[in-house]
């Protein structure tokens, strides 16, 4: 009897994909490549860089070594060498799926969003295996263009119908605002056994699709049994506190909830005292003589931020329902400038600040909008609805003079709740998840965007969400005035605005306004401590 341990199949189509690349190279070039492979799988930047090297020496105009090539520049933000690289690939081997599908990743890095689209659409037509189209559709959608990827996947269903392709789809549904598609997906998914985790949180953080009781039996059932551990045991957890809210069994949700976020605190954690010094430092410096661009450059851009869950996404829709305006959602774009900034000075921000000439400022404003042009070809402005572009306030309007900047307020408990309901991507929001963390994050957002509106009023607007709530056109005509807007009807029309919504609030925000969102106040005594965390105010 043979003793061999089978290997695993996801092993076992690595290996064949990899022989398949490497066909015609020298056998030690071939390994060169799997060490590349698995150094960067480990996070080994120096040791890929050492094991490519020997293979660029040996075969370096390979179109495999030339991919890996590629590959490492993009890990290293060398984006304009690896797009080089990817070119130089595909002029040795035409019509690479995967090579275009990097091409276009790193394309997108650049501002090329041409370039990008047209190398992902060269991809799409090239992919001849449903494994390939997949991967492409997966890339379309990461990167907005959400017809497309709905368009491909649909292709791919029809000849491989598999779990992945199937949850792309129902991502899909739901970024058009078909939540009810999107749950149907979701419930056969469920039904068949397949991504059932994934499957009930995605369903459920819809927030506007409500289960029938013998689903939540059920759903207690899978969460119980103990066949899902680890993240997916998680969403399970997540998912099923939503569910205990909407059915009003608020004790239950309370204590599944705080089982849920004990979990994920441990895998997300953040260190308040930390951020808590930078917001200090941001707010001491950005107090003093600060330059800034010359140019008047930046009126096309309106950034709205707030914490999670505040609604960011609610104004956004607003915004992007005015004929001039194209909302572009969460653009991770200034974080990025700021952080390349950073990394070039070797100084950690902001303590850069003041040493910024205006002739920086406007250099870093150039940046963005080349890199922002994309949401800008059909519209004049466009929207940045990253929530954590607060910190950074004051770095925008230095770069983008011209700009405006939302900061929406809502009450607090309300808001520190909601973010503690919500289970976002690894490596985000690492403050959500324990009721101290939240407070401090909530006091730091609160004085800083108190302090960019008492410093810069005419560029930067609190948003009060329940003002808005409570009189919607009063409100949307003061909005549209200071963003230099003209008042348009279909502002007030938002939940019919056709665009792609990538947040928790995708379906929320296409149903008429609605003044009963308020949960907190039913949760009573349980949410005492986080009520007394926030009235402790702080500077």
């Amino acid at each position: 009897m043979s003793h061999r341990r089978a290997v695993p199949a996801a092993v076992r189509d690595a290996n064949r994909l990899h022989a398949q690349r490497t066909r015609g190279l020298p056998p030690l070039v071939a390994a060169r490549l799997r060490e590349v492979e698995q150094h960067l799988a480990r996070g080994e930047v120096s040791a890929a860089e050492l094991a490519l090297m020997s293979a660029t020496v040996l075969a370096g105009a390979h179109p495999e070594v030339l991919r890996w090539t590629g590959s490492l520049l993009s890990r290293q933000g060398r984006y304009a060498e690896a797009i080089a690289a990817f070119e130089r690939s595909l002029a040795a081997q035409p019509g690479d799926p995967l090579v275009l599908r990097q091409l276009a990743a790193a394309a997108t890095e650049t501002g090329a969003d041409d370039r990008a689209q047209a190398a992902l659409h060269e991809a799409a037509v090239a992919a001849s295996e449903p494994a390939e189209q997949l991967h492409v559709a997966i890339e379309l959608d990461r990167q907005g263009y959400i017809e497309a990827a709905l368009a491909l996947v649909e292709r791919v269903l029809v000849r491989a119908d598999t779990p992945t392709a199937r949850l792309l789809r129902a991502r899909c549904l739901q970024a058009m605002g078909r939540a009810e598609d999107a749950a149907t997906e979701y419930r056969a998914l469920i039904a068949r056994g397949q991504e059932v985790a994934a499957a009930w949180y995605a369903m459920l953080d819809q927030k506007t699709v409500r289960i029938t009781p013998a689903e939540l039996a059920e759903l207690e059932r899978t969460e119980r049994s103990g066949a899902y551990v680890g993240d997916e045991g998680n969403m399970l957890a997540f998912a099923l506190g939503k569910a205990y809210e909407d059915a009003g069994q608020y004790d239950r949700a309370f204590a599944m909830l705080g089982r849920a976020n004990a979990y994920a605190r441990a895998q997300r954690p953040w260190d308040r005292a930390q951020f808590s010094a930078q917001v200090d430092a941001v707010r001491e410096i950005f107090g003093g003589d600060v330059a800034r661009a010359d140019a008047e450059q930046g009126s096309e851009v309106i950034f709205v931020v707030g914490l999670p869950r505040s609604g960011t996404t609610l104004i956004e829709q607003v915004l992007a329902a005015h004929p001039e305006v194209e909302g572009a959602s969460e653009l991770p774009y200034l974080y990025r400038i700021i952080d390349l900034e950073s990394r070039e000075r070797r100084v950690p921000f902001p303590q850069w600040i003041p040493a910024a000439t205006p002739a920086d400022w406007a250099r870093m404003g150039r940046e963005y909008l080349k890199l922002s042009a994309r949401w800008r070809r059909e519209r004049p402005r466009s929207t940045d609805k990253l929530p954590a572009n607060w910190l950074l306030a004051g770095a925008a309007m230095a770069m983008l003079p011209a700009t405006r900047i939302v900061g929406l307020q809502r009450e607090a408990v309300e808001t520190c709740w909601s973010c503690y309901k919500q289970l976002f991507a690894l490596g985000l929001v690492g403050f959500a998840y324990d009721f101290e963390s939240l407070a401090a994050y909530w006091h730091d957002y609160d004085r800083l965007a108190r302090f960019w509106a008492q410093r810069d009023p005419s560029r930067f607007r609190l948003q009060q969400y329940e003002a808005f709530v409570a009189d919607p056109e009063a409100q949307v005509r003061e909005l549209l005035a200071f963003c230099g807007l003209p008042f348009d009807e279909a502002c007030l029309r938002f939940n019919e605005a056709q665009r792609s919504v990538r947040t928790a609030s995708a379906a929320q925000v296409r149903q008429p306004l609605r003044k009963d969102t308020a949960r907190s106040a039913r949760y009573g005594e349980l949410l005492a401590p986080l009520r007394t965390l926030l009235d402790a105010p702080r500077g």
